[in-house]
């Protein structure tokens, strides 16, 4: 993590997207690894898949690809919901109309963490946010570094996605073609690049 908004990049081995002659997709080595958190970040972290027992196994990044980040109140076709069970009452604004983010700070290490079936979107830091002190003072906060934006965030304000190394390749086949459409990067935890648009 760093204290500036930058892009640097270390030349370090990494992965990138090439097609095979059959289609298929082959990592390739690249040289380029990013530092993907600074301080100021903001980033919307959940699993693949839905952890609750009995729910539509719903891919999740591939409706994030389609239709951005949307709050579960939001959602029309109900695809998006909570892997919590939450009920707060007494706030002026629904917990389930809106989508929550983190900004990335010195306590964000607590909800950044790394393992397969998880997976990280970045989000333009300049889109206007809700803290948690504009919320009112009966607003529950589950996270030490969360913001809000009501209702739902367009494709078009996402910067990119980082992925589980072991979840990579599942991913760059299953929806490489919607990382093209969106145009964001992919990459991998560690800051590999496994997808860039031109």
């Amino acid at each position: 993590m760093s204290d500036q908004h930058s892009k640097r990049e270390t030349k370090t081995p990494g992965r990138k997207a090439d097609a095979l002659p059959d289609g298929r997709l082959e990592p390739q080595a690249t040289t380029k690894r990013k530092v993907l958190l600074h301080t100021g970040d903001l980033f919307h972290m959940v699993t693949r898949y839905p952890r609750k027992p009995r729910m539509p196994k719903v891919d999740r990044l591939a409706g994030i690809l389609r239709n951005g980040l949307v709050a579960p109140a939001c959602c029309e076709d109900g695809s998006v919901y909570s892997d919590l069970n939450i009920v707060v009452t007494g706030a002026p604004v629904p917990y389930d109309s809106l989508v929550f983010l983190h900004r990335c700070g010195p306590e964000s290490s607590l909800y950044t963490i790394i393992e397969p079936g998880r997976f990280m979107v970045f989000v333009d830091p300049s889109i206007p946010v809700l803290t948690p002190q504009a919320m009112g003072r009966n607003w529950a906060i589950l996270c030490r570094d969360e913001v809000y934006v009501r209702d739902r965030i367009a494709p078009e304000n996402l910067t990119g996605v980082a992925v589980h190394p072991a979840d990579g390749d599942s991913i760059m086949n299953d929806l490489m073609a919607d990382f093209r459409r969106v145009g964001i990067p992919l990459y991998d935890y560690y800051g590999n690049v496994l997808f860039a648009p031109n």
